[in-house]
C-alpha cells in the first residue's frame, strides 16, 4: 500500500458528521480526543476520517491549516500499520485541542499513542 491520502478516505458527509458527534466513542490523549463510532457500511478503507483545529484556539486561518497539514501528514505516514490491526469499518474525527502549534516530530509520537488507544477501545467492544 502506497503512502497516500485519498480522498475517499477523508469524512466529509455532514450528516455522518453530526452522527459521529452526537452517538460516537471517544478517546482522549492531550493533544488529541479522537471521536469514532464503527459503521456497517462498506468503504474501501478501514477508516474514514476528518480532522478539526478549533478556531477559538487558533483564530488565524493560516495556523489552523498549518496544524491540519502537520496532523494530515502524520496520519497518512503511520496509517499503514493502524489499518492492518483493523478489522471492521469506522469513522472518525480527529481533533486537536492544545493552544499551541506543536512541531511535527513532537507530534507523532503522540498521534502514534491515541492510536493505539483507540485500536484498544476497538479490540475491547467488540
Amino acid at each position: 500500500m502506497h503512502q497516500t491520502f485519498h480522498k475517499k478516505e477523508r469524512l466529509k458527509s455532514k450528516v455522518v458528521l453530526g452522527e459521529l458527534i452526537s452517538h460516537g466513542n471517544s478517546v482522549k490523549k492531550h493533544p488529541f480526543v479522537l471521536i469514532w463510532k464503527k459503521v456497517e457500511e462498506e468503504q474501501e478503507f478501514p477508516i474514514r476520517i476528518a480532522f478539526s483545529v478549533s478556531k477559538k484556539r487558533f483564530p488565524l486561518a493560516v495556523d489552523r491549516n498549518l496544524m491540519k497539514r502537520r496532523i494530515t501528514e502524520l496520519y497518512r505516514k503511520n496509517k499503514q500499520e493502524w489499518y492492518s490491526r483493523l478489522s471492521e469499518r469506522y469513522v472518525g474525527l480527529l481533533v486537536y485541542t492544545s493552544h499551541k502549534k506543536i512541531k511535527s516530530n513532537n507530534l507523532e509520537p503522540k498521534l502514534i499513542s491515541i492510536f493505539d488507544r483507540f485500536i484498544e477501545d476497538v479490540k475491547k467492544v467488540d
